[in-house]
């Protein structure tokens, strides 16, 4: 085992961070997996033996020799399809440059920044390049098909079989960093088992047997040791977030693309179809998905991929869209999140102006028939990311064999998408102009996957800029995940637009939980209202309800008024999360400027006079924000605070 030394108090914080996250490991192997609010525990299926039984029942339907995404480099005709496309010059030059200087170089320090210096992401992207790069030359190998790039991947695959670790830095653990199936090794694993059955014997006979035996000792036999003797290593087999589906969609297909064995094949087919039903427990009813936008793309996305490889492996006989007719309605969270012009909230872990999944819209569009024209067309050649997706998207699959359904009329809700489990509600306006404004109102709680303290909070788009709102993630640590992580402002509730009650923020855990108190929606206007209180711990704090009034007219318009009392005189605050510019135009009102749109907020209280608080926000490097604490001036025992927005036409512009 390679020993990794430091010297005097780097030696000491590393000793004593490799300790407490061991520790945290195993307690509850990575706080990123997220926390489970109880009903779906009820719901989880727990690790048991393997069950032969249904292994038995599913060699006989495997094809009789493993098969990954794609056609083989060998079979020419719709890898000649592709290089005619004339997509991919930018990938073979790529791969040129990598070649000629070979693969990024493993970096120790960088990958033990996470212990050093709280950095977690500067380890996790070395390690990404090291993939990529292989990815590279694989794709440029596969379109050239003139061994080219063959010696260069075969010096890619030794130094990446034998390099330190496949995991990524955050659940480094010395005792099984050879031998440990997470987000990393997922990829890494389906990716080298894609580059062994995409080259077949283009590559050298020694380097496939040592390359076959890594997969085995760093992804296959770590995983099964962990169903025989439920030990803690894989706690996303009873996880409900994106790991469970990203980790089962890159060691099962792995082992579909690249074992000979049926029987082998068979039980990661079995492994994966019991245990990916915890990460469809993890939506809620209605299909919404707390992890956010950026990991329902990365979870759900893995999902299809699971789903489209077992697919194909069975002749179509496994099919994990008919194991849950929740799919059907998680299918929609991405068209019914949409606010207005392709803007989505930046919920949870996510960064404003997060995109949806093209990828993932095609594929559930085709194949449940949803009507999405504007996703059934889109064109993936060039793509060359990972040998997963990106290749699965250019070959034939259940999408692609589909007849398109963009003749069918979509059935998303133009004036809202209303999770009511969830308690999350987007209003758009009646019709689409320059400077129409729509909305996102969340409840939820405060307990939910990749947690922001976040009860009340909102987006307002106008045109397709955000001016006010949630302001998204921030670049992660080794805090991010810890019992730290609501020490940043961006986490917490101070940095969301929600108020603060006696100078107290919101508290996480699943008792901090919207009641929703009133659901009137018509097609002029949607009134929707919370009680938020239980999300402060406030003593003598006897109400704090948030409703939001949104009216459709000639322009819109979004009324937020909180509703609060107290059993004696306490200091209300709430708070505007904005990157636009702004500027106090009157003693109540404000303008708030984007590149091109403008919104005029006007604040009332009759508990009279409040101040206005800027504050400027940047954490760990991310994008500035400015927080505006809007403050009665006195302590009340109780009041109205209430906030109207209506977009404003720039001067010079018109509709």
């Amino acid at each position: 085992m390679m020993k990794i030394k430091y010297k005097g108090v780097i030696e000491r914080i590393f000793v004593s961070a490799l300790v407490l996250f061991t520790c945290y490991v195993i307690a509850g192997f990575i706080k990123d997996q997220g926390t489970e609010v109880t009903d779906i525990k009820d719901r989880v299926v727990s690790i048991v033996p393997v069950d032969m039984s249904r292994v038995n029942e599913i060699i006989p339907i495997l094809e009789s020799q493993p098969k990954g995404f794609g056609d083989p480099c060998s079979d020419r005709k719709n890898w000649d399809k592709l290089k005619a496309s004339g997509k991919y010059a930018k990938a073979l030059k790529e791969a040129d440059e990598i070649m000629e200087k070979g693969i990024p170089v493993w970096d120790e320090d960088l990958y033990m920044g996470i212990f050093t210096k709280g950095d977690s992401q500067s380890g996790k992207d070395m390690q990404a390049r090291r993939m990529r790069a292989l990815v590279q030359l694989v794709w440029a190998e596969c379109i050239d098909n003139q061994c080219k790039y063959i010696p260069a991947i075969e010096q890619a695959l030794k130094e990446i079989i034998t390099q330190k670790t496949w995991v990524h830095p955050r659940n480094f653990n010395q005792k099984n960093f050879d031998g440990l199936v997470e987000l990393s090794t997922a990829s890494y694993a389906q990716n080298i088992a894609q580059t062994l059955y995409l080259l077949g014997d283009k590559l050298s006979a020694g380097i496939r047997k040592e390359t076959l035996a890594a997969l085995y000792q760093r992804a296959f036999n770590p995983l099964l040791k962990t169903i025989e003797t439920k030990n803690n290593d894989h706690g996303w087999l009873t996880g409900t977030n994106n790991w469970n589906a990203v980790c089962l969609s890159g060691v099962t297909g792995a082992a579909l693309t690249v074992i000979q064995d049926k029987k082998e094949r068979a039980t990661f087919v079995a492994i994966a179809e019991r245990y990916v039903k915890n990460f469809v427990s993890g939506f809620l009813d209605d299909g919404y998905c707390t992890e956010g936008l950026s990991y329902f793309n990365y979870g759900f996305g893995r999902y299809t991929t699971l789903r489209e490889i077992i697919l194909q492996s069975t002749n179509g006989k496994i099919d994990l869209f008919n194991d849950n007719p929740k799919i059907g309605k998680i299918a929609w969270f991405l068209p019914n999140m949409e606010i207005i012009n392709g803007v989505y909230p930046a919920i949870a872990d996510c960064k404003q102006y997060s995109k949806p999944s093209n990828s993932i819209l095609r594929y559930v569009s085709k194949n449940l028939n949803m009507g999405l024209k504007n996703y059934e067309e889109v064109d993936f050649r060039g793509r060359t990311n990972d040998l997963q997706e990106d290749l699965m998207n250019v070959f034939p699959n259940s999408a692609t064999e589909k007849e398109s359904t963009a003749n069918r009329s979509d059935s998303t809700n133009k004036l809202r998408g209303y999770f009511d489990v969830a308690g999350v509600l987007t209003v758009r306006p009646a019709r689409l102009y320059a400077h129409a404004m729509a909305a996102t109102l969340k409840g939820g709680n405060n307990n939910e996957h990749h947690n922001h303290n976040d009860l009340g909070s909102f987006t307002i788009v106008v045109g397709d800029e955000i001016l006010i709102g949630d302001p998204g993630s921030i670049p992660y640590t080794a805090k991010t995940f810890s019992a730290q992580r609501y020490e940043y402002k961006s986490l917490g509730s101070y940095g969301h637009p929600v108020p603060l009650v006696a100078g107290i923020q919101q508290r996480p855990g699943a008792e901090a939980c919207a009641k929703i108190l009133k659901t009137d929606f018509t097609d002029k206007e949607d009134v929707f209202s919370m009680d938020i209180s239980s999300a402060y711990q406030v003593q003598g704090l006897q109400k704090l309800n948030r409703e939001f009034v949104y009216s459709r007219g000639k322009i819109e318009n979004i009324q937020i008024t909180d509703e609060f009392e107290f059993s004696s005189a306490q200091v209300f605050e709430t708070a505007l999360i904005t990157r636009g510019k702004w500027r106090k135009i009157s003693a109540n009102q404000l303008i708030v400027e984007g590149k091109t749109e403008r919104l005029l907020v006007t604040i009332t209280s009759p508990q009279g006079a409040f101040s206005i608080e800027s504050e400027e926000i940047s954490e760990e490097k991310g994008d500035p924000y400015t927080r505006l604490g809007l403050c009665l001036a006195n302590p009340v025992k109780a009041g109205t605070f209430t906030i109207k927005f209506s977009p404003v036409e720039k001067a010079g512009k018109s509709e």
